[in-house]
């Protein structure tokens, strides 16, 4: 067995002791799903030193499969362990600086898909503490109001693809980076309290 295979060996036993459901999908990839749902899944592959989703989103590095487990098993749903994610505030700044300096131009649509992927990957970290900080806020108030309006917002244009042309992918991937940077303030905000 070579490094990644002992590894992604490791990151099985760590997600089992989680208690979600593991499928070895080959030697170096597994299919994570929810306990009672298998609907809620997750495939994760052991690559070149570090563990990616089926989407392209890093969950964590080989040597700490601890709270890579953590991450994907809080991904379907199944971990219950911490109250808050463990978010990489280094990494998600990097991915909005890096999508807010296209500027104009014409950027390579490569570029525009990977970014597009790795952010909604760090928004479908941020988005569910941020919900759950939103039910602790008081129900008629503006500020409840407010977030509540831009969080629909913000899941609102994760439905959208980045459409046809350069000019529309470049205007989401834009778009979504505001978002990113509004949920990672607001986890920023939070963690403080």
């Amino acid at each position: 067995m070579d490094a990644c295979n002992d590894s992604a060996a490791i990151l099985a036993e760590h997600l089992e002791a989680r208690g979600v459901a593991v499928v070895w999908t080959d030697a170096a990839a597994v299919s994570v799903s929810h306990p009672l749902n298998s609907a809620v899944r997750e495939d994760v592959t052991a690559n070149g030193g570090r563990y990616v989703t089926a989407y392209g989103y890093e969950v964590g590095r080989y040597g700490d499969e601890q709270e890579t487990a953590h991450r994907v098993a809080y991904l379907v749903g199944a971990d219950s362990e911490r109250e808050s994610l463990p978010v990489d505030v280094e990494l998600i700044s990097a991915t909005v600086r890096r999508a807010l300096r296209l500027g104009s131009g014409r950027p390579d649509p490569g570029t525009l898909t990977e970014l597009e992927e790795e952010l909604r990957g760090h928004m479908a970290l941020l988005l569910p503490e941020i919900h759950e900080s939103a039910k602790r806020l008081w129900p008629s108030s503006i500020e409840a109001h407010r977030l509540k309006t831009r969080l629909d917002g913000i899941e609102r244009q994760l439905q959208q693809g980045l459409g046809q042309g350069s000019l529309s992918a470049q205007i989401q991937v834009h778009q979504l980076a505001r978002d990113c940077q509004f949920l990672l303030a607001r986890h920023s905000m939070e963690t403080r309290r």
